[in-house]
């Protein structure tokens, strides 16, 4: 199998180191490209032993998957590159936010088979949440080899196109959220008087204590919390200060404007 990433960046070197550490692949299986930045191209060819190449029409050539992971807004002139160079069996996968499978077919000027993911940078540990939805066309092997592709760095979930910006939104922006969350649980607990490196590794091992024990259990997550609130208990108190804010309506607004903008770069 040879797979092909025009784009190397965050989300993609996400996707490639993962299948890599899953073993699914062979890291000379996996050929990149990109817009300018050749060093970065010749680190990962060092790090991963991963071939690199500016050469389109090489790169198409029995090339089986085709990874679209450059930025929206470089996608006409990558489409206008490439469109001429296209191979009967190339099968293209987007991981650009807001360009829709027509667009892409539109672009490209062709008609063979594409999909959409959307993962996030979890994949580099093997825990991505990917949602894909496919275009007409894409068989049931191909569906089923690039399952195979996915799930080899976490899990994949397949959606309808429309739902695709929910799951970019919930998912594939969804680990910056966390991230900023424990962020502000670090400056509040270092503001507690304790030192600023020590709060930083205990809350790092509170995060995957916790999210350990979310794999482990079966209980819904409410009643996790429920099993560690004591009344009257230390916990009941600060959950109770938490009560006072509108959580729930904050993660509400920042999921409908990370919605909002998907939308957006999809007109």
């Amino acid at each position: 199998m040879k797979i092909v990433f025009y784009g190397a960046g965050n989300i993609a070197s996400a996707i490639f180191e993962g299948l890599i550490s899953s073993s699914l692949l062979n890291s000379h299986d996996i050929y990149l490209t990109n817009r300018s930045s050749e060093n970065r191209l010749q680190d990962y060819q060092q790090k991963l032993n991963i071939r690199y190449s500016y050469d389109d029409m090489a790169l198409l050539t029995d090339a089986d998957y085709v990874f679209l992971a450059a930025k929206p807004y470089d996608f006409d002139a990558l489409a206008e590159r490439i469109k001429d160079k296209i191979q009967p069996g190339n099968h293209f996968i987007s991981i650009m936010a807001g360009i829709s499978i027509h667009q892409i077919k539109t672009k490209l000027r062709t008609q063979n088979p594409v999909a959409r993911i959307m993962p996030n940078t979890n994949a580099q540990v093997q825990q991505s949440v990917t949602g894909i939805t496919f275009s007409e066309g894409f068989d049931a092997s191909h569906k089923a080899e690039l399952f195979n592709i996915l799930n080899s760095f976490g899990t994949a979930l397949e959606v309808e196109e429309d739902k695709l910006h929910q799951v970019t939104a919930i998912t594939g922006s969804g680990p910056a959220f966390l991230y900023y969350m424990y962020e502000q649980y670090i400056k509040a607990a270092t503001k507690m008087g304790l030192d600023k490196e020590h709060v930083d590794a205990a809350v790092r091992n509170l995060i995957i204590g916790t999210g350990h024990m979310l794999e482990a259990s079966e209980l819904e997550i409410e009643q996790l919390r429920e099993n560690i609130t004591s009344k009257g208990g230390t916990t009941k108190a600060g959950l109770d200060a938490l009560k006072k804010y509108p959580i729930e309506d904050i993660f509400k607004d920042c999921l409908e404007q990370a919605i909002k903008r998907s939308k957006e770069l999809a007109e």
